[in-house]
């Protein structure tokens, strides 16, 4: 089996997800110690569930533990939606499951095999178990600054970023037509993508949206573009903090797929460039590349292009909505945070929408 698990950590951050409810993981270990018995057929003994994932993955809760199976060990991830309600209002644990087994089937290096138990009698939830896969996962504000991706050199730095810039393209492999389940309610596209996040942040505020935010959606709603591009499965969430990378550089875990859905190939791609930017930002860096081994700008756009065999069309646009879609999410977090009496935690404090973002929108 491999290994998942995360060497650069936010350090400031201890926990397996933001809940609206405390999971008690005593009894959630012998719940699942009794569900591996009766999924395999054998005597079972689970460790003690930690936290799985702390640069990242606060959508749900991600816990790692180690099974010993009939003389075999093994060490897994289990992933179980958030007790009492967290970022996301739904948490469908089976269209992740058929995602991640598609994407895998086309190259993409999401976790498998994964075990998807809807039964929430066993544990009072739906989950899934995933193999671990042991590597390093830079962290979204500082990988340009410190840790193993900053440490380790051009080379290193070069495979990675090509290593997610391929994954990106290959993306482009899975036929649409294969993942229905990734349709929104009212359809696919850019126009529905957008009314999907604009109800997203009705309900993730309780209908108290900030002014900077209406704003935000009344400027993409004003220059949206026409869909006249072809559509593909994107990741939704695709940014360095969602992999794994072996000692080479080379992605061997490409995780977080709840939010997939099916758009334009400039929504990935912008969702990644955008979070470059919001790190120099974060960091007041003036920098591009941002590493020594990563390319700029505008050279990594020219290869993109190249890779799926057309310009990217409206990008600043997307880049953006990219912004603006953390930001749903950022605001989401805090209404969390002060839910669970954390109203001191630092993401309380942090902007919604990045300063660059703010400035386009505004001028």
């Amino acid at each position: 089996m491999l290994l998942y698990i995360q060497w650069d950590v936010c350090k400031s951050v201890r926990m397996a997800g933001i809940t609206l409810a405390q999971r008690d993981l005593a009894a959630t270990r012998a719940q699942l110690q009794a569900w591996f018995e009766h999924r395999f057929h054998g005597e079972a003994a689970v460790s003690e569930l930690r936290a799985a994932n702390r640069a990242a993955g606060w959508s749900s809760e991600s816990l790692v533990f180690t099974v010993d199976l009939d003389g075999h060990t093994n060490e897994y991830v289990i992933r179980i939606p958030p007790a009492g309600g967290g970022i996301f209002r739904d948490y469908d644990l089976g269209a992740q499951t058929l995602t991640q087994e598609l994407l895998h089937e086309y190259g993409i290096a999401t976790p498998s095999p994964i075990l998807y138990e809807p039964d929430r009698t066993w544990i009072g939830s739906k989950f899934l178990v995933m193999p671990r896969i042991i590597g390093h996962t830079p962290s979204d504000t500082s990988y340009a600054t410190r840790g193993w991706l900053h440490d380790a050199g051009p080379a290193v730095q070069r495979r990675a970023h090509d290593s997610f810039l391929e994954t990106l393209a290959g993306l482009q492999r899975v036929p649409v037509s294969q993942a229905p389940w990734l349709e929104r309610p009212a359809g696919v596209g850019l126009s529905v993508e957008l009314a999907w996040w604009h109800e997203y942040v009705r309900w993730g505020t309780d209908n108290q949206v900030p002014d900077v935010m209406t704003e935000a959606f009344t400027w993409l709603l004003r220059q949206r573009p026409e869909e006249t591009g072809a559509l593909t499965v994107c990741w939704g969430d695709a940014r360095l903090s969602n992999t794994i990378f072996d000692d080479s550089g080379d992605i061997v875990g490409a995780l977080d797929w709840e939010q997939a859905c099916v758009c334009p190939p400039e929504t990935d791609f912008g969702w990644w460039l955008g979070t470059r930017r919001q790190m120099l930002e974060v960091n007041s860096l003036d920098l591009d590349p941002e590493l020594p081994g990563f390319d700029s700008r505008d050279e990594v756009i020219r290869r993109y292009e190249a890779m799926i065999g057309r310009s990217l069309e409206n990008f600043d646009w997307y880049e953006i909505f990219a912004m603006v879609r953390m930001g749903c999410c950022i605001l989401r977090t805090q209404v969390l945070l002060r839910s669970n009496g954390q109203a001191d935690h630092f993401l309380t404090r942090a902007p919604i929408l990045p300063a660059w973002t703010r400035e386009a929108i505004r001028n």
